[in-house]
């Protein structure tokens, strides 16, 4: 197959020129420096290339050009440089830099799917007036002649395949195919062949060599509703293989409209306030504004723009040091449009504004922040769980009778319900917070330990509670659904609980992981939870270490950053939610970070252990900027790991310390 690769403009010849030009042959010149009609343009240094390449990878190949008539190119207002390759040898990229007015220096790059042995031929160069080279100038076109000889490499390394993507997927019936999936082969030295065993899966490719890519595509048009699974296999030459599983979930045709969040928290205050929040509306039907939004409440109004939704609160009419109360319900003029869940909003209306730290002298080891009311519950590891309210630092309840040894716990992203665990009782508590009763016990599957993890969840907008035992339970019954691939660390999702990211905890390297969740109500309720990324020990700041000791993670409502608290090195830092690769070190901070949060407002708090720093917690923006430090522990003393949370408005910080101290903090807007 002729391949031509893209013509690079080499203006710097022009530098070189005197006079002269005109139009060039086509017949093809050696390049040397013999003189005459067919006259090469340029002389190569070495005139043939002779190269030894190892298979499967893709070499540089060096040469140099030296132009030998610099008036040809007199006048021309461009040279257009083209190496045409008739059998694939080369991959389509050239370099070339300019060494003096007629010395250039050029780099080619070899295909790593040449197989083993000899290759020769010979390369034509083009040197032409225009990007179409519809005329060419004088000693063009010649030919570089070349050898390589392609050797197997000494020690082949493992041979695998990973994907771009979950290849657990989900659609729903004549809707649009999930996106293609590129799975990357990694087959240095060898030829490989793809299969699958599914109809629904399409491979670009069945055969390669080398490291080298195929895309998958899917085609559900002749698939019912149900769940369906393939396997693609890929071998290698030398007898290896791996195999991909696919899944593929075929929902009823029935389109949903889901808010970004499910629960809000808004605050009126003498000197600070938040009364707007702006939320998206997804609807999965592709119609933008195919819905509505009705508030059941006088002082919270809604407005839509496109797919946004506005709330709005006019605190004027309530009482003041109480919590109210409103849900927003949506709704579609498409009766086939179904909104599985309303948005729950509350409102604390103070007569004060909190204006300096409180430390409460309690011994408590677990703290959770209520989404959309200004309360906490805390508790040291017995039997009853304390409930304060953030703006008043009073503790406002007591729940008692819940176990024997609580551990760690989660809340309803829309508030209605506190789970924690009962460590000795290898259960889980479910606590109605609108009547702060308990109402549910579940018997969980594993033995539960103090690294024992949950977190409440809502993909699609159905409330999941997933553990880091690899077990997943669904809110409404506390029914069993499915063991998970999440089996270790602290856990944190987005807000429409479609991604979920853990990190271990005191290991060094430190690792982190990234999943992708999709839930249907297939066969009473089915759960997928694919890993996104192959779990990887992430690099840390300029110094180039590897994270260690692994405290918190944290990720954006949105799901546009992740965060990650670990020993060391000394700063909370970035990373990327695709790769979680590293992005940027948080500016501030100390040794040791032991806690990281990211507010409703997107603004980022790390707090550390640190027992003789001046601050020991700092506020960032969305953007990561520095704004403020605050101290929370005493002399000596420290916070807790992972014992660190932000109210529902985010602008109350409260964090646990061995003085032993309850801190609530005033951050503001």
């Amino acid at each position: 197959m002729k391949r031509l690769f893209f013509p690079l403009l080499i203006s710097l010849f022009l530098t070189a020129c005197g006079g002269g030009g005109g139009g060039g042959d086509s017949t093809p010149a050696a390049g040397s420096n013999n003189q005459g009609a067919t006259a090469a343009a340029l002389t190569f240094t070495p005139s043939t290339i002779n190269q030894a390449l190892t298979a499967g990878v893709s070499s540089t190949i060096n040469f140099a050009a030296t132009v030998n008539t610099p008036s040809d190119f007199n006048g021309a207002s461009a040279v257009y440089a083209y190496f045409v390759d008739d059998v694939g040898v080369l991959l389509p990229n050239t370099q070339i830099s300019r060494n003096s007015t007629t010395q250039y220096s050029v780099a080619l790059y070899t295909s790593p799917a040449l197989s083993v042995g000899t290759h020769q031929g010979n390369l034509t160069v083009k040197l032409c007036r225009d990007s179409n080279c519809a005329s060419q100038f004088p000693g063009s076109p010649m030919l570089l002649p070349y050898s390589f000889q392609v050797n197997s490499p000494a020690t082949l390394p493992t041979f695998g395949a990973s994907s771009s993507v979950a290849l657990t997927q989900s659609m729903y019936l004549g809707g649009v195919a999930p996106d293609s999936a590129t799975i990357a082969i990694h087959g240095e030295g060898r030829t490989w062949t793809a299969t699958t065993d599914a109809s629904w899966l399409k491979l670009s490719n069945a055969t390669g060599a080398g490291n080298t890519s195929l895309t998958l595509d899917y085609l559900p048009s002749k698939l019912q509703v149900g769940i369906y699974t393939g396997l693609i296999a890929i071998k290698s030459n030398d007898g290896q293989s791996v195999g991909l599983p696919v899944t593929l979930t075929i929902k009823p045709a029935s389109d949903t409209i889901l808010a970004s969040e499910a629960g809000v928290a808004l605050t009126a205050t003498p000197a600070w306030s938040r009364l707007t929040r702006t939320l998206q509306i997804n609807d999965s039907s592709g119609a933008s504004g195919n819905w509505n939004a009705s508030s059941d409440q006088a002082w919270l109004s809604t407005a839509k723009s496109g797919n946004s939704l506005t709330l709005s609160a006019n605190p004027a009419s309530l009482p003041s040091n109480a919590i109210s109360y409103a849900t927003v319900t949506l709704s579609s003029t498409n009766p086939s449009i179904s909104a599985p869940e309303p948005i729950k909003v509350a409102l604390w209306k103070g007569s004060t504004t909190p204006a300096s730290i409180t430390r409460i002298n309690q011994a408590y080891t677990n703290i959770a922040a209520d989404p959309i009311r200004p309360l906490i519950y805390v508790h040291n590891g017995g039997s009853s769980i304390d409930v304060y309210n953030v703006y008043t630092s009073q503790k406002t309840a007591t729940l008692t009778g819940l176990g024997a040894t609580l551990g760690n716990m989660t809340i309803s992203p829309n508030g209605d319900k506190l789970y924690a665990l009962d460590l000795a009782a290898s259960s889980l508590v479910v606590i109605d917070l609108a009547t702060a009763a308990k109402i549910n016990t579940w018997n969980l599957s594993s033995a539960l330990t103090n690294t024992t993890r949950i977190k409440a969840i809502r993909p699609n907008g159905v409330e999941i509670i997933v553990t880091n035992v690899g077990s997943a339970y669904l809110a409404s019954n506390g029914k069993f659904i499915r063991n998970t691939s999440v089996n270790v660390g602290d856990l944190t999702a987005t807000a429409d609980g479609k991604k979920i990211y853990a990190q271990n905890e005191g290991i060094s390297p430190s690792t982190t992981w990234a999943y992708s969740v999709d839930y249907s109500d297939l066969n009473g309720g089915t759960l997928n939870v694919s890993p996104l990324v192959p779990a990887t020990g992430v690099i840390g700041i300029s110094s180039g270490g590897v994270m260690s000791n692994g405290a918190d993670i944290a990720v954006s409502a949105d799901g546009s950053r992740v965060y990650t608290a670990n020993g060391a090195p000394y700063r909370c830092s970035s990373l990327s939610p695709v790769n979680l690769s590293f992005i940027s070190a948080l500016p501030g901070g100390d040794a040791y970070p032991n806690n990281v949060k990211v507010a409703s407002d997107g603004r980022v708090f790390c707090g550390i252990s640190g027992s003789y720093s001046s601050s020991d917690v700092w506020v960032h923006g969305a953007d990561g900027t520095l704004i403020r430090g605050f101290k929370f522990a005493g002399y000596a003393k420290n916070l807790l790991d992972r014992q660190m949370a932000v109210s529902g408005d985010g602008l109350m910080l409260i964090g646990l310390t061995n003085d032993p101290l309850l801190a609530i903090v005033p951050v503001g807007p």
